[in-house]
């Protein structure tokens, strides 16, 4: 062994957690070694994420549990997983659980999660008295004999109908508008085993799990496991947690010079994407508690818990919460999304044009390829071969079960909303530069000639092959699927041609669908006209009153990128 080698080998042994070195695999029971989360710990996270993100992006993993396993994603960690770890499963909301208990188990570090939770609203002076009420009956029910407990549960549910605003069912904890509180949360001990534990947060986490109110800090084990922080480099980085109140969960894997977030997504059929951040997600309230959030650092040491406090963070801020018309850099009112950037470039932001319009198209195209591993799952289990449901779901973005699974309207909507952001930037980009501005980098003599051959380079790059549903083949560019953004069927019990737009005009048609799956492709129209999703919108209607339901009565708003390169 060489000097060079050995001095590795010696790094690798100080790094390693104590309990891995005789054997060289971690146990799957949890040992609590560090019970402390220090700065040193999130800096460590913080590169683990990094290298996750990166891999993921550059296609060495495309699940978690692949990126976990990976010597390229998890160079630290990855030859320490025991051979009885089982397969690691996460959707959007488990993606930052996930990791985060991972990490936590490699470094014998204390970790929690909330395993349960009620409605914000159920917890206001007038509805104290109520759930006391709810409480003692409750206790009530243990000595109660079987006419008793009828009279007891009869009179539980009349006080929860109270509750609820004379509602039966318990509002949507993922959409409630009121925000969520914890109600109980778990400490893991020593000797908890990691398999239990990574399958109890995904049968525990939702994104309700982040509908709490930002500016709280909970109590004792109960406290609120992230806080929002201030926009700047320091604090959103690699680990940052990105909670959209539309229902999704990304994490930062990537801050790059120029102001960009790169951001690692999971979704419920197991797959893991890298997107950017940008208009496709929404802002929130304080009480949902939305935005921008880092994990917050606490000790579990003698089965006591001390968490950091908001005043005592550093990077606390709810400087995200405040309205729209309020956001402003060096002087100049802008969106919160151009404040963002403007924030976290090193630097002033100077928009070099032909790059931007590159890396949006790159980044277009990684978004379709990463519809068409979304799509052919749904064809591969033969979804579309099954008869279509009477009633489409109560909210087609947030539902459960195969529609969940197997159908793209969330990802569709935000594929629009990136479309559209992109189409603003050029259109930006292109004023900018006529006003001689300082914040646009260009030398040539006609920007909007320029960019339009950027455009037909990047569309012709990316290609996309289709298998038919007669098992032809057809080849996409990116120019044609941008063409048919608002034609793309997300509805995984259509033919594949429908799911890209291919309509019975064209030459490529082979769709085999009966006549009211056909009905149903056209009276969706409406739902694939809309960009900005709404999850408190009643969406369960049947064929043939979709049609003239509110949700259908949506204009195709024009985004298209050629379109403003080919306007006079």
């Amino acid at each position: 062994m060489n000097s060079i080698h050995g001095a590795v080998a010696a790094l690798l042994i100080i790094l390693a957690p104590i309990s891995t070195i005789a054997s060289g695999k971690k146990s799957t029971s949890w040992v609590i070694s560090n019970p402390e989360w220090t700065p040193s710990f999130e800096k460590q996270y913080s590169e683990f994420i990094a290298g996750i993100g990166k891999a993921k992006k550059s296609g060495d993993c495309s699940t978690t549990d692949q990126c976990l396993r990976s010597r390229v994603a998890n160079p630290r960690f990855y030859n320490l997983n025991p051979s009885n770890l089982k397969s690691i499963f996460a959707d959007c909301a488990d993606l930052p659980y996930v990791l985060r208990a991972y990490f936590s188990w490699m470094n014998g570090l204390p970790f929690s999660f909330p395993n349960a939770l009620l409605p914000a609203k159920w917890f206001s002076e007038e509805n104290q008295l109520i759930l006391a009420e709810i409480q003692e009956l409750q206790r009530e029910l243990a000595d109660a004999g079987f006419f008793r407990r009828r009279i007891i549960n009869s009179k539980i549910k009349k006080l929860r109908r109270q509750l609820n605003g004379g509602s039966r069912k318990v509002p949507d904890l993922r959409y409630n508008a009121d925000g969520n509180v914890i109600k109980s949360k778990r400490m893991i001990k020593n000797g908890d085993d990691i398999n239990e534990v990574l399958t109890s947060v995904v049968g525990s986490i939702s994104t309700a799990s982040f509908r709490t109110n930002a500016s709280a800090n909970g109590e004792g084990e109960k406290f609120r496991d992230t806080y929002p922080v201030k926009v700047d480099r320091d604090a959103i980085v690699p680990g940052t947690i990105l909670y959209d109140p539309n229902g999704h969960i990304a994490v930062v894997y990537e801050v790059t010079k120029n102001g960009k977030i790169h951001l690692i997504d999971a979704h419920p059929d197991n797959s893991l994407t890298a997107i950017t951040y940008g208009e496709k997600f929404s802002r929130t309230s304080v009480k949902i508690g939305g935005g921008f959030s880092n994990w917050r650092p606490f000790t579990y040491q003698d089965s006591k818990v001390r968490f950091k406090k908001n005043e005592e963070l550093d990077n606390y801020s709810l400087e995200q919460f405040q309205k729209s018309q309020d956001f402003s850099f060096e002087g100049r009112q802008m969106s919160f999304y151009e404040f963002v950037r403007n924030r976290l470039s090193l630097g002033n932001l100077v928009y070099n044009p032909v790059l931007e319009l590159r890396e949006l198209l790159g980044e277009l195209c990684y978004d379709f390829r990463e519809r068409k591993l979304s799509v052919d799952k749904a064809l591969d289990s033969r979804i579309n071969l099954k008869d279509h449901p009477e009633k489409l779901p109560e909210n087609i973005y947030g539902t459960d079960g195969e529609w969940e699974t197997y159908s793209t309207p969330s990802r569709d909507a935000r594929l629009k909303a990136s479309i559209r952001e992109g189409r603003d930037l050029v259109k930006k980009m292109l004023r900018l530069n006529s006003e001689g501005s300082s914040s646009v980098e260009y030398s040539g003599s006609n920007l909007k000639s320029d960019l339009l051959s950027v455009y037909e380079e990047e569309v012709a790059k990316c290609r996309i092959p289709l298998t038919l549903s007669d098992n032809s083949n057809l080849v996409l560019d990116l120019d044609q699927m941008l063409g048919k953004i608002y034609k793309l069927s997300f509805d995984p019990y259509h033919c594949v041609e429908l799911r890209w737009g291919i309509e019975d005009e064209s030459s490529a048609y082979r769709c085999q669908d009966s006549e009211e799956k056909l009905e149903w492709y056209l009276q969706e129209q409406g739902l694939r006209n809309t960009i900005d999703r709404d999850y408190s919108l009643k969406m369960d209607f049947g064929l043939g009153e979709l049609e003239n339901a509110e949700i259908s009565d949506v204009y195709q708003e024009d985004i298209s990128i050629l379109g403003v390169l080919r306007t006079e």
